[in-house]
């Protein structure tokens, strides 16, 4: 007891931790949570104990879903530990608590190795295992266990598959999936504080999110209709099965978008347990999860809830606003028999956002001055939702099918004013007070969007070596949209004589709605998939047809995907090949514009043409190498008229031209290291080009670089686990013992780190310019205006570079688990340029992204 009390005068007085914490400037309340960690950390050291519990699972088969007797299962790192799964599927087995890798195999299906399972001392582990069919004969030819989840994997190119335990322990992501999904090859990062997926070239709003077999436009806080990403992911982690990426040349089963697709399966409830559960406190929120079983373990029902604290620390990683929200998460599965099986899950995210437009840089040339300028106020509410229902069927051993009903809807309300404020400065030139002259609204948007969707699926194994996919879906529901633009008072002096020869040209406020009446018209789409095996499963064959139809746009198109894999060793070196057409109906603004006119709604849905062509290799067992180049060509994309005629500050259209062209090239590599000996990580480097044809009046037949052209990418992920490391320090001499007790060290636990390099993001710099001149704040002529200059993407930010640090510490109690993380972004502080803020008087701040920041995470489970 005296030691732990020296430790804690250690770590709480003097140049103790708290000493170290204010030189970051850390606020108080984190100051509490930290004191808080080391309390129940450091009080761990003296109770925790060796324990056992119980590993459950099932095992089906991957394709029907039938569940599999006499499935041989082993703990790896356990010698003559292991059991057999019933005449239901189901096993039952009492291990040690610890991270182990379970082997499941069965004569007729591919031996598979799943790693990460955690054995918890608080709860029983449960997994669902799903193994996939072979004709290959054992002896015949040497098979590695499959450590990468193939028999789950819709795609056989461009696609990784990730477990929620990859995702919780992954350094900078926290607890964010997508922000994982980011450090992909392929996957380009155009801001720290959003998640969107930039894929191989393509724009944030190309990516198909696929929530428990519904379809929706966003899974993340803060969504809009451009933009799949957000600062945040609503999925709690803990409530995660699986999640399955594919950037390129998926199939006919996908489509509408033009780029990647991200499959998301949330876990079933312990069927097991009549109630157990966590809390947790993270970056991503502090929230809870409770789950248990019902009808003698026929059903299980899961519930989790989450809000944001972020609005606490905000000064701490370096932002004068912070995204504020809640979300709840829930799942309730019920099996009517072994052949018929029903799912019912949802989600709900509600955000508030303020940007005031403050700033705390300073301007050394203002000192003991004073000014007046146009500073934007951001103000942003919204909800969204989606919940819907699976039927899965299993007629015969033959034929399976499923039938989903869902439904989501969205509301968002943004404000974006204009503040003309006087400021004052002190001698530090810092703004020391500021008064609001006049607020003028810039921008106002109010929309609402639903959606309700039917879709059916049907696969029909012929034998072994045959498979026919087929499927449907309808939707509707209705998109409702009102805009006000502010009024632009402009005059334009065109030969910089000091003489405006256009004195004013008046643009009004206006307030439009683009109201798209979905209930009066649909989206459909069919598709139909043959998978086909030749040469003893060397060569697999993906051919495949998918038809899609918008009624609104009255457009429609067939989408042509063929995809092979030819294995030079049967499971462990291929091959792969994939080539379709991708078509995607647009962002439903882009059918509106100001004036009503409807110039917009027959434009043609967006092409791509991929081509990719790779090589993939099981290096040994748990470690993977893919080499994959690809081809995107782009064509239909709109473009507005104002940009043809951009060469004419004067011109002003609303209309939208489906003429737009984009060519994308480039190579992805990605050394991938499953959990296997205590280490685990992944190496990725990308190389890219992406040029667009330049449609402006005056620039033909030149191309100029895309706004998500990121050349160059180098990320690299390295952890390690270590077990039974607090009875070695204990046991230990007394100048490494002692010392030690300053940090969270366990008998279970890991350290990893992310570091990632890319090329930096191309803009267009802007001009300051005197001859065109607008109002400010609806009072007096501006000195000048920042306008577009003509040499598009010809510039880039500098490059992008930033270390991250994670520490995961598990101790494990008679009936309870405590979990305490610690982590460190962006390491050594590397100053990122987000973007640079324009201000009216001429003058250029940068915008920096996330700043050196320490979090700290606790999750208990019982």
């Amino acid at each position: 007891m005296c030691i732990l009390l020296n430790v804690f005068k250690f770590l709480f007085r003097g140049k103790g931790i708290l000493f170290y914490m204010n030189q970051f400037r850390i606020p108080a309340v984190m100051k509490k949570i930290v004191k808080l960690v080391f309390a129940f950390v450091i009080t761990a050291y003296l109770t925790v104990a060796a324990q056992s519990n119980i590993l459950t699972g099932s095992v089906s088969d991957a394709k029907t879903g039938e569940m599999l007797v006499g499935v041989t299962i082993k703990i790896n790192e356990l010698k003559g530990t292991g059991t057999i799964t019933d005449t239901s599927g189901y096993f039952r087995l009492k291990v040690p608590v610890g991270a182990y890798s379970v082997t499941a195999s069965l004569i007729g299906y591919l031996t598979m190795v799943k790693t990460d399972v955690i054995i918890q001392a608080g709860r029983e582990t449960a997994l669902s295992l799903k193994l996939q069919t072979t004709t290959l004969e054992i002896g015949s030819v040497t098979v590695r266990g499959d450590y990468f989840d193939k028999s789950i994997q819709v795609n056989n190119v461009s696609t990784v598959v990730l477990s929620a335990e990859e995702v919780r322990r992954s350094p900078g992501a926290v607890q964010d999936f997508q922000r994982i999904l980011q450090s992909m090859p392929g996957v380009s990062l155009a801001s720290d504080k959003n998640n969107e997926l930039l894929v191989r070239g393509g724009a944030p709003d190309e990516n198909l999110i696929v929530f428990d077999e519904m379809e929706i436009h966003s899974i993340n806080h803060y969504p809009n209709e451009y933009n799949s990403g957000g600062p945040i992911n609503m999925l709690n982690v803990d409530l995660i099965q699986d999640i399955q990426f594919s950037t390129g040349g998926f199939n006919a089963k996908y489509g509408d978008k033009l780029s990647s697709v991200v499959i998301v399966n949330s876990r079933e409830g312990r069927r097991n347990s009549r109630l157990s559960g966590n809390a947790n406190i993270s970056m991503a929120g502090i929230g809870g999860i409770f789950e248990g079983g019902f009808a003698n373990g026929s059903g299980s029902w899961l519930i989790s809830a989450r809000k944001s604290y972020l609005d606490l620390i905000k000064g701490a990683i370096g932002l004068t606003s912070v995204p504020n929200y809640y979300d709840g998460q829930f799942k309730i599965a019920y099996d009517f028999n072994n052949k018929h099986k029903m799912s019912f899950s949802g989600i709900y995210g509600n955000d508030y956002m303020h940007d005031d437009g403050s700033s705390d840089e300073e301007f050394p040339d203002k000192a003991g001055t004073a000014d007046t300028i146009g500073i934007e106020n951001e103000l942003v509410k919204q909800n969204q939702m989606a919940i819907g229902a699976t039927l899965r069927s299993l007629w015969n051993k033959s034929v399976f099918s499923s039938v989903t009903l869902f439904m989501n809807r969205n509301h968002s309300e943004i404000g974006v004013h204009n503040d003309f404020t006087k400021r004052s400065y002190d001698v530090s030139g810092t703004v020391q007070n500021s008064e609001i002259l006049t607020r003028r609204l810039l921008f106002g948007e109010n929309f609402t969007q639903g959606e309700a969707a039917l879709k059916f699926e049907i696969t029909w194994l012929a034998n072994k070596l045959y498979e026919l996919n087929a499927g449907m879906s309808y939707r509707t529901g209705f998109y409702k949209n009102t805009i006000s633009l502010d009024s632009d008072s402009a005059r334009f002096d065109m030969d910089n004589d000091g003489i405006f020869e256009i004195p004013l040209i008046v643009v009004p406020a206006s307030d439009f709605t683009t109201d798209i009446r979905l209930f009066d018209h649909n989206k459909q789409y069919y598709y139909l998939n043959n998978r086909l095996n030749f040469f003893d499963e060397r060569l697999l064959l993906n051919l495949g047809i998918r038809y899609d139809y918008f009624s609104y746009s009255n457009s429609s198109n067939f989408s042509p995907r063929v995809a092979l894999s030819y294995y030079l060793r049967p499971q462990i070196t291929s091959i792969n090949f994939a080539f379709g057409y991708f078509y995607q109906s647009h962002v439903y603004p882009i059918y509106g514009d100001r004036y009503n006119s409807g110039i917009n709604k027959h434009i043609q849905n967006s092409r791509a043409v991929h081509y990719v062509l790779g090589l993939e290799h099981i290096v040994e067992d748990g470690l993977k190498f893919n080499l994959e180049a690809y081809i995107k060509n782009y064509s239909y994309i709109p473009v507005s008229e104002d940009f043809i005629h951009s060469a004419d500050r004067t011109f002003r259209s609303e209309k939208q031209l489906t003429i737009g062209e984009m060519h994308v090239y480039g190579v992805d590599a990605v050394l991938q290291q499953k959990l296997v000996k205590d280490i685990y990580g992944t190496l990725s480097l990308s190389y890219m080009k992406s040029k667009v044809k330049d449609m402006r009046i005056g620039y033909e037949g030149q191309e100029y670089s895309s706004d998500y052209e990121f050349p160059f990418a180098l990320t690299l992920i390295l952890g390690k686990r270590f077990t039974n490391l607090r009875d070695e320090i204990n046991n230990s001499v007394f100048y490494i013992k002692y010392p030690a007790y300053i940090l969270p060290f366990s008998n279970d636990m890991e350290i990893s780190f992310k570091w990632r390099y890319s090329a930096g993001r191309p803009y267009t710099p802007k001009i300051y310019v005197t001859g065109e001149q607008h109002r400010e704040g609806g009072i007096v002529w501006g000195k000048g205006t920042w306008v577009t200059g003509s040499e598009k993407n010809s510039s880039r930010y500098p490059a992008y570079q930033r270390l991250d640090l994670m520490f995961n510490s598990r101790y494990n109690f008679t009936t309870w688990d405590l979990i305490v993380s610690f982590s460190i972004q962006n390491l050594y502080n590397w100053k990122n340029i987000a973007k640079y803020s324009h201000n009216d008087d001429g003058t250029k701040e940068k915008v920096y992204q996330y700043a050196f920041f320490p979090v700290v995470g606790l999750e208990v489970e019982f």
